[in-house]
């Protein structure tokens, strides 16, 4: 009989000894998983992704980055060996996605601009010459003179070439703009084989490391 009661004893300790092991302890956080992601870029671009908060980079390519990483902000900064441009971009990673990045075209950038600024003072201009003739026909009879007519032939020429040059204009600027585009909400694999297992490391904690797997099928 004293055995038994001795081994409930236990048995009852053991019970609330593992119950109070499984109470995460103060300071716990739950695991953040690594989200995988890949960059797409010109092979002339050099990328580097770093975050927000000034830690080392996560990833250094060119042309292509394929990397692991926990989900938060991130600035991507990229160099064109071609033509030398810098860029920087923020990039907010939530979960595992494929990009796109798209170093874009200065100079073509810079003609749309003037392009379209151009086309836009054409139609501005070709509206103050056609006033006066626009003015004059409200009047009780012929008013216009023949200056005005003559101002308002040459402002429909400006009204003509500003409609033409101002989308193409501003067309031009914005698709030439720099842009990281986001491809897909789902895996960032860049194989077209099913059949994979990834592993990485993920967090568990405050210092604490483990292993993460994904697969697919």
């Amino acid at each position: 009989m004293v055995i038994v009661s001795s081994a409930c004893a236990l048995s009852s300790f053991v019970l609330a000894a593992n119950a109070h092991a499984q109470t995460p302890p103060p300071g716990w956080y739950p695991p953040s998983y690594l989200a995988h992601v890949s960059i797409h870029a010109a092979p002339s671009a050099e990328l580097s992704v770093r975050p927000a908060n000034g830690s080392p980079a996560v990833t250094h390519c060119t042309g292509y980055c394929d990397f692991w990483t926990l989900p938060g902000r991130y600035t991507l900064y990229s160099v064109d060996h071609t033509t030398g441009q810098r860029k920087d971009f923020s990039l907010r990673i939530k979960q595992s996605s494929r990009y796109e990045f798209e170093t874009g075209d200065d100079s073509a950038r810079t003609a749309g601009l003037a392009v379209g600024i151009g086309g836009s003072a054409a139609i501005v201009t070709g509206l103050i010459l056609i006033g006066p003739l626009i003015f004059s026909a409200m009047c009780e009879g012929d008013c216009s003179t023949r200056g005005e007519r003559e101002a308002a032939s040459v402002g429909v020429g400006f009204l003509l070439a500003g409609a033409i040059a101002t989308p193409i204009g501003w067309t031009m600027f914005v698709h030439n703009r720099p842009r990281l585009r986001r491809l897909d909400d789902g895996s960032a694999a860049t194989t077209d084989q099913r059949n994979q297992l990834r592993l990485g490391v993920v967090g568990v904690g405050r210092g604490g490391l483990g292993l993460g797997a994904v697969t697919a099928f």
